[in-house]
């Protein structure tokens, strides 16, 4: 794209996002994460083009105290990892700089535990463990917050990690490229003063509106899954082992499972055909466990 060329918003941006990665994503199952709240709407328009299960990736930028919009580094989270990332550049020219990226991170954490806490509404964060995550941001300015988001996921064993985003300012490319298997996006504008510029219309994404694109994601989800190649490892694997009609009685359930993204499977059996299966908060998520009635 060129500079003249800006986005009409963020779910504009997202078809421009999804037509490019879908070459990437061919025969791929991703997981897709937001970075919050702005690659929220972005990133629901990726997964629904794909297919895929929506979730976020908690992330603060760590600000200069008196210009906060100036990244000391970033602090990510998912899943209870949590990453720090530090723009070095930035630090070097900043009195006392680790005392200040301590005070200033202890407060962004807070904070981030605080926004997770309100956009989840109870929902678990889906594992990403052996998955191919795509990471996705409205834009990237600096990298920083991107970079710590990709840490994190790392961290928690993702697979593969793709970065996805509408747009790339500046040497963002250069600083998020060497911490992914892939880097994805439609413009890189090196020119561009923010992100925001890429956009006509470029408001903030409200709190509620990141619970609704979240839920909807889930909900969503669970309407769409139609046979069980959608379903995690562990849940095919299980139904590998049942006969035709035990694993159509009991795929409804691991769907549901899969959509709440918070608890596991429990079959109860009486040693017959009659086979019973349901959600349940003491089974972890991602297992199924059989009982004998």
């Amino acid at each position: 794209m060129r500079e003249s060329d800006r986005y009409a918003d963020r779910e504009h941006a997202g078809r421009h996002l999804a037509d490019v990665l879908e070459p990437v994503l061919h025969g791929v199952h991703p997981l897709v994460l937001a970075l919050p709240r702005g690659g929220v709407p972005v990133a629901a328009v990726v997964a629904d083009s794909c297919l895929a299960p929506l979730d976020l990736v908690m992330v603060r930028k760590v600000g200069v105290p008196g210009y906060p919009e100036l990244a000391m580094g970033a602090i990510a989270s998912i899943g209870g990892t949590l990453e720090t990332v530090r723009n070095v550049r930035v630090l070097a020219d900043i009195r006392s700089a680790d005392a200040a990226f301590t005070r200033v991170a202890a407060q962004e954490q807070a904070e981030l535990e605080r926004r997770e806490r309100l956009y989840r509404a109870g929902l678990e964060p889906l594992s990403v463990r052996g998955q191919a995550v795509v990471v996705v941001d409205d834009g990237v300015a600096t990298g920083a917050t991107m970079r710590a988001a990709v840490a994190a996921v790392r961290k928690s064993g993702a697979e593969r990690v793709i970065a996805a985003a509408p747009v790339f300012l500046a040497s963002a490319m250069d600083a998020v490229g060497p911490e992914v298997d892939q880097l994805v996006s439609p413009w890189s504008a090196p020119n561009l003063p923010a992100v925001g510029s890429a956009y006509r219309s470029f408001p903030q994404v409200s709190d509620e509106e990141v619970q609704r694109l979240l839920s909807a994601a889930r909900e969503r989800r669970l309407g769409t899954m139609t046979d069980y190649a959608d379903l995690p490892k562990a849940y095919r694997a299980y139904l590998d082992t049942l006969d035709e009609s035990t694993a159509n009685a009991v795929l409804p359930v691991l769907k549901q499972s899969v959509a709440g993204g918070e608890h596991g499977v429990l079959i109860s059996t009486n040693l017959g055909p009659d086979t019973q299966a349901e959600v349940s908060p003491e089974v972890p998520f991602g297992e199924v466990r059989e009982t004998v009635r």
